[in-house]
Formats: C-alpha cells, structure tokens, sequence
C-alpha cells in the first residue's frame, strides 16, 4: 500500500503512541550498549527506523558528536552523507528518464562540456562509449579521483581551505590513474563518474545540482527540512552544529565540502531526514511510474571474462541483513542505510566514528523481527 510522508507521520503518532516508550526504550538501549563497548571505540551514534506495519518512526542518539567528547550528540544535529548522495544523484537521473529528458542508454558526451570532454580524451578515454547506465553502475572505466589511490586524500589534508571544482577534480582524476577498462566490461567504484552525472543533471534541468535534487525528489514535499547540498545552497535556518567527520585521526570537519561535492558527495542531512528520503523512494513516493523503481534495482549482470564486481545497482548495492534480502549504501564519513523491503524496514545510522562497530543494524534488525512476531 502507497502512502505519503505526512499522512505516514500523523498515522504513527496516533497509532504508535501505546507502544512508543517500549520501542524508544528497545532502540535506545542498543545505541547506549554500542558507545559504552570500549572495545567499540564508538564515540557516538544517531539512528532512525522506520517501520510502518509496526507503526515505528523512531529517533535517537547517544555518545558525543566528536572523538573529543566535549558536547553530547543529537539526533538533530546534520552530517556530511558522503557517498550516500549518490543514491539521491541515480534516483533524479531516473526521474530525469521519467521526464523522457534523457535516456539511460545516452552517450555522456551528448551533455558535457567541451572542457571536460576534452580532458577524458586526454587520458585515453573515449566519451561517446561512454553511457549514463555506465556511470551509474560504475561501469564506466573511470578512474575514481577520491579513493583510486591515496593521493587526492593526501592533497585535500594538505590543503585544508582549498575550494575545489568539479573540473580540478575531473583533472585529478586524469593525472591520478588510469582508465580501469573499457566501458561496460569493468567495474570500478568511481566517484569520478557520479560528478559527471551531476554535470548532467545540471545541463538538462538548467539549475544547479541542490536546485534540481531539491525539486526533482522532492524535498520540501517530503518536509525534509534539514537536508542541503553544503555549498551549493544555503543551510536550513537553526540548524545545529554538525557532527565532526574523521579521517583516522585527523578532524575533517572544517576541510571545505567542495572536496566532495558535486554529485559524487556533497548533501548534509540527518538520519531522520536520510530515513524519510529512503522509504519514500522504496514506497512509491519519489518515482511517478512503479518500473523506474525495477529499473534502478535491476541486476545488471556478470561482466565479459569474469571481470570480477560487487553488486551495485543504480546509486545503492543490493545487500542483506539476517538473510532477508535488501540494499544498502554507506558514506565515507560513517553513515549507512538499509532498507529491506520485505518486511519493509528502513535504518539509518550516522556513526561519530569507527562507522563499521557495534553490529549496530543487525541488532536493530533482530528486535524489529521480535518486536513483528509479539504484534
């Protein structure tokens, strides 16, 4: 069954009121666990599930907002996604095909600039091979200029207050490595590729890239008031401070967001709001045709000559929890989302730090099936 946002929240307020306190009481206390396991070395955690057969829409947090521990953390507060943008990047491309404004199956050089066009040629690459499914496969060859190797990471460190453009990335890119294969017959995790699309969402729709994720996926219909494209547009008013972001060590907070914007990176949201996107996509609330949804879950098969691939869809990977099978993306800053859809559940979690401890969402998982079987 379909239903929209604010009819979902106001069904969960009188419909879960009875059972709130034991859910909040359930969740709260795996997050509190996971800060207090020193072996975690979890410095604080946000999480939201959604759930609506089981009438949950619950938030919390617990621990602190950096390794420093000096402020407690909220669930209010917002964080750098990372990499989990790219979901939002395939989901407006798809909307963008919906729109029949562009086609999947489109050559990248049909809508990028001469500029860029001529920098793939550079390096080797061939553009007119290269598709829009390709980049959103990670299927495209492309060299990823964040994480191919060390040294974007290395050059960002070492200048903490530069501001970066998409064609200084795309440069990188070409200096840094290699094309990985031909288009269609490798796979290769590609940040590079993602910031292609967003230079595609922009020429097609004419508005930047916050504009168009803004209007295209329907933000403010969703009432996600606390998610933003950080320096692209303007923060909501009132937001509180963000949590810190790590590298090891080293507080990445202050490093400018240009670093990794621009469709590869670049949203700064909650777990609420991440939530809220996450269910309504999976619940026919983004999409206007049922297939668009099929199309960007599809299997896209095995590569030639046993290449070998993980299996990523468009903008998530299809992965499971317990068994039951769902999709899921991170971010390199220490975010992740699930959604399993059956029995239609969706977590959220923003990790401090150390985003890989606690077993978090698999216990999170398991009382969500207790919580189902007593219902």
């Amino acid at each position: 069954m379909k239903y929209h946002i604010p009819l979902l929240i106001v069904l969960f307020v009188v419909l879960g009121c009875s059972s709130t306190p034991k859910n909040q009481a359930n969740f709260q206390i795996i997050l509190d666990k996971a800060v207090k396991n020193k072996s975690n070395q979890l410095s604080g955690v946000s999480m939201t599930v959604i759930a609506p057969k089981l009438n949950i829409l619950w938030t919390g947090a617990s621990g602190f907002d950096s390794k420093q521990k000096t402020r407690k953390l909220s669930a209010k507060q917002p964080f750098r996604i990372a990499s989990g943008t790219k979901t939002f990047v395939a989901a407006a491309v798809l909307r963008l095909q919906e729109e029949k404004k562009l086609k999947l199956e489109d050559s990248i050089a049909t809508y990028l600039s001469e500029e860029h066009l001529q920098l793939l040629r550079s390096d080797g690459y061939d553009p007119k091979a290269i598709t829009i499914k390709h980049c959103l496969l990670h299927r495209s060859g492309l060299f990823d200029y964040a994480e191919g190797n060390t040294s974007y990471i290395d050059s960002i460190i070492k200048n903490p207050t530069k501001k970066w453009t998409r064609t200084e990335q795309l440069k990188f890119a070409m200096v840094a490595g290699d094309p990985l294969g031909n288009p269609g017959e490798v796979y290769g995790y590609s940040d590079t590729g993602y910031i292609l699309l967003g230079e595609i969402i922009e020429k097609v729709t004419g508005k930047s890239l916050a504009q168009a994720l803004r209007q295209l996926l329907g933000f403010d219909r969703l009432g996600m008031k606390s998610t933003w494209m950080e320096g692209l547009e303007e923060s909501p008013a009132g937001i509180p401070q963000p949590v810190h972001r790590y590298i090891g060590d080293y507080d990445a907070t202050t490093l400018d967001n240009s670093i990794d914007l621009f469709g590869g990176g670049g949203i700064s949201s909650t777990t609420k709001d991440l939530a809220i996107f996450i269910d309504a996509l999976f619940n026919g609330q983004i999409f206007k045709n049922p297939e668009t949804l099929t199309i960007m879950l599809e299997d896209p098969g095995t590569l030639p000559n046993g290449a070998e691939s993980e299996d990523y869809r468009m903008g998530l990977s299809k992965e499971g929890v317990m068994g039951i099978s769902g999709y899921t993306h991170r971010g390199f800053w220490g975010t992740v989302w699930v959604h399993l859809p059956n029995p239609n559940y969706t977590i959220v979690v923003n990790f401090t730090n150390e985003p890989e401890g606690a077993g978090i969402i698999t216990k999170t998982t398991e009382k969500l099936q207790k919580l189902a079987k007593t219902d």
